[in-house]
C-alpha cells in the first residue's frame, strides 16, 4: 500500500497517550515569526499526525483520535481515507469498506476504490478485489500502485485473468521500474503465462545472487501455494 505523504515535519509523538494531545504543539516552528494557522490548516495538521500513527501500525490509537476529531470537525475526504485505513488495520472490514465507499465522487475516489479492493483482498475475495482495483485504475490510470494491486489480484484469480495481470504488471513496472513488489509479481505472471525465458531474463537483471535466489524461491513458493489452492498472501501485493 502506498503511504499517504505527510505534509509537515513532526517531533516525536510522546504525548499521544492522552486525549488532550494537541497536534499543533508537535510542529517545530521554522522561525519566531510563525503565522497563526486557520481552521482548515489546523484540521489538516491534526489528520497528518493521525496518518503518522497509521504509518507506525498504531491503528487503534489512530481510531481514538479520529473518533475524537469526528465529534467537532467535518468529515473530509482525507478523514474518511484515514478512517478506512485505521479500520482496515484493525480488521473491521465492513466498516472500512463503508468508509472507503464514501470517497466516491470526491477528489480521493480512486483511493476509495483501492481501499475497498484491499478490504476484499483481506477477506480473500480476489474477484471483487480485482473489480475495485480496476475501478481505481480507471480513475487514476498512471498509478503504479493501483496497477500492481490489480495485477496481483488477477494473478490470484488465475485462469483467463493471467494475460490481463501480465499486461497491468508490465505497465506498472514501466511506471515504477525500481519497485521490487511489482518486479516480483511480474515474475510470477510470466511463469503463470508459460513465459519462463522472459522470467529468467527478468531475474537475471537482479544485481545480487542472493536477491535473485530469494525472488526465485518466493515465486516458486507462491506458485506451489496457488496450485494447491491455498489462500494467497495479502502482503505480497
Amino acid at each position: 500500500m502506498k503511504k499517504i505523504l505527510l505534509l509537515a515535519a513532526f517531533v516525536p509523538l510522546a504525548g499521544c497517550a492522552d486525549y488532550g494531545f494537541d497536534p499543533i504543539a508537535t510542529i517545530s516552528p521554522a522561525s519566531s515569526n510563525v503565522q497563526v494557522l486557520d481552521e482548515a490548516s489546523t484540521s489538516r495538521l491534526y489528520l497528518s499526525v493521525v496518518n503518522g500513527l497509521i504509518e507506525q501500525g498504531r491503528y487503534r490509537a489512530a481510531l481514538a483520535y479520529l473518533d475524537q476529531y469526528a465529534v467537532k470537525e467535518r468529515k473530509t475526504a482525507y478523514f474518511l481515507q484515514l478512517y478506512g485505513e485505521a479500520l482496515l488495520g484493525t480488521e473491521q472490514y465492513d466498516a472500512a469498506a463503508e468508509a472507503f465507499a464514501e470517497l466516491e465522487s470526491t477528489e480521493l475516489e480512486a483511493d476509495g476504490f483501492n481501499g475497498i479492493g484491499r478490504v476484499k483482498a483481506a477477506q480473500g475475495d480476489w474477484r471483487m478485489a480485482a473489480e475495485n482495483f480496476q475501478k481505481a485504475v480507471n480513475v487514476r490510470p498512471s498509478s503504479s500502485e493501483f496497477l500492481n494491486n490489480l495485477g496481483y489480484a488477477q494473478l490470484c484469480v488465475g485462469g483467463e485473468a493471467i494475460p490481463a495481470a501480465e499486461f497491468n504488471l508490465r505497465q506498472a513496472q514501466e511506471l515504477d521500474p525500481t519497485s521490487t513488489s511489482i518486479r516480483n509479481n511480474l515474475v510470477i505472471a510470466l511463469l503463470m503465462a508459460g513465459k519462463e525465458e522472459q522470467a529468467r531474463r527478468l531475474l537475471a537483471g537482479i544485481p545480487t545472487m542472493r536477491e535473485r535466489a530469494e525472488v526465485q524461491a518466493f515465486a516458486a513458493t507462491w506458485l506451489e501455494r496457488h496450485m494447491r489452492g491455498d489462500e494467497p498472501a495479502k502482503e505480497d501485493m
